[in-house]
């Protein structure tokens, strides 16, 4: 059940721009016995679920406020709950010249919310923005020490720990193009005629289970 879910839920997000996939890693939990070897049987639960940071493709739209990253950076947005992460770099400006997300958060440079004053905008490969009147500022890209401390909320935003960020070096920031879902839509539709063949073949295994049940009860009875 847990593979369908991760599994649909990556499907369901193969064209969203900048989404990272996930993989689930199984481990067995001992029934009270001190190790592996000291066991009849166990059972198996989730051991760890792991988002996988590849970079997607990149997609022009000659949009200039669509901003794809080349390497392992991320946006830093302004929540009402704190600072997060995206690849997503499909933003649009509010009515105050304020860089946003399509949920309305502000995208942060080096000194704070980024605000562009003038139409023409253009962005360097360094994250550096500007406009006809002069430089605005420059866009924070950070990276994670450990991307394995990293949990996922919803609108394709990442959560971590302050100690496990850190400025990024070497990412290019690419005007006029997104980074696309890293998800490949064949492997996942592989993926869950996998998923169904297991049900299927764990439910003939749980009804020939009742049958031998129902057959060890009725010869107790005679």
């Amino acid at each position: 059940m847990r593979r369908l879910d991760v599994t649909s839920q990556d499907l369901a997000n193969a064209n969203t721009a900048g989404y990272k996939g996930d993989r689930l890693a199984f481990s067995e939990i001992l029934a009270g016995r001190a190790s592996a070897e000291d066991r009849p049987g166990g059972w198996v639960a989730v051991g760890a679920q792991r988002t996988l940071f590849g970079q997607g493709g990149i997609q022009t739209t000659g949009n200039p406020l669509n901003l794809a990253l080349e390497g392992d950076g991320f946006f830093v947005v302004q929540t009402a709950r704190g600072e997060r992460y995206t690849r997503n770099g499909g933003f649009t400006l509010n009515a105050e010249g304020t860089v946003i997300t399509a949920h309305g958060d502000a995208l942060l440079g080096e000194g704070g919310p980024l605000q562009v004053t003038g139409q023409k905008i253009e962005v360097a490969g360094d994250g550096t923005v500007k406009s006809e009147q002069g430089e605005v500022g420059r866009i924070r890209i950070v990276r994670f020490a450990n991307g394995n401390q990293v949990a996922k909320e919803g609108a394709n935003l990442l959560r971590a720990a302050p100690a496990n960020v850190e400025e990024a070096n070497g990412v290019r920031v690419i005007q006029g193009s997104l980074e696309q879902s890293n998800v490949s839509p064949i492997d996942g539709m592989v993926s869950l005629i996998s998923i169904n063949r297991q049900f299927e073949a764990y439910e003939r295994a749980m009804k020939l289970m009742d049958s031998a049940t129902e057959r060890m009860i009725a010869d107790a009875g005679r």
